[in-house]
């Protein structure tokens, strides 16, 4: 699991509605959909009354990076309001653009094995309603299934909050791993995302190793601490990506 990728998941606040999960997420005033939303279904979607993130409310800074390690890269940017294990993501008060890493063990292809602990698995929820409410990113490994869960649309489509998919490699900001991800986008438009600075060819090393060394195809496998964190060019990626937020 990561808490950007931690190694274990803060525990929720004890405050009203807390642990109610899907429940709670949905009937959150930034659910209501489509009918309330202008430009809605053909790019930004922005709720009637509400505009996107007006960073001086929070002093100025101009991203909060959720769910990150307490040693995050996250930490060394400026403009970034970084929520580690003990500042505990879910107090943020919201006010400006985000960049979220919420856990991801209980919603990928090994969920099944996983153990998360009691309130974990609605992180990933609370943390899509973020981004829709204030604009930025949110990054989950590839196929992840709180895709299907949140609504949130597969690559190539949009959803009622104007939010897409973007599939990228970490490889491409030197990740020695290929480790395919998927970033949930709301506020910044295809065309207005920084550069992609895409690599092609096969990448050193492999998240987990499935061919015995010796045999054709092998590569060897990263650290679990490489597994965990983000790349620096990629943080750097995605804080101004959130920063070009409307």
């Amino acid at each position: 699991m990561r808490y950007e990728h931690a190694k274990r998941a803060p525990a929720p606040p004890v405050r009203a509605g807390a642990g109610e999960g899907r429940a709670a997420f949905a009937g959150h005033p930034s659910a209501a959909g489509p009918a309330s939303r202008r430009g809605a279904g053909t790019g930004m979607g922005i709720g009637k009354g509400r505009t996107f993130a007006v960073c001086e409310a929070i002093g100025g800074l101009m991203v909060a990076v959720l769910f990150a390690r307490d040693d995050s890269v996250y930490k060394t940017l400026p403009g970034c309001d970084v929520f580690d294990i003990e500042r505990n993501a879910q107090t943020w008060p919201g006010g400006c653009a985000v960049v979220a890493h919420p856990p991801c063990r209980a919603w990928g292809r090994l969920r099944q094995f996983a153990k998360p602990r009691d309130g974990e698995r609605e992180l990933g929820l609370w943390a899509v309603d973020q981004v829709r409410r204030y604009g930025g990113v949110l990054e989950h490994p590839k196929d992840s299934t709180l895709w299907a869960a949140a609504g949130m649309p597969k690559p190539g489509e949009r959803d009622a909050w104007g939010g897409w998919t973007l599939p990228v490699s970490q490889h491409w900001w030197g990740h020695r791993a290929e480790k395919l991800t998927w970033l949930y986008i709301v506020g910044v438009e295809p065309g207005e995302i920084p550069d992609l600075p895409i690599t092609l060819g096969d990448a050193s090393h492999v998240i987990s190793t499935r061919v015995r060394k010796g045999e054709p195809g092998w590569r060897p496998g990263v650290t679990k601490a490489e597994r965990e964190h983000t790349p620096a060019q990629l943080a750097v990626w995605l804080v101004d990506l959130a920063k070009r937020v409307h």
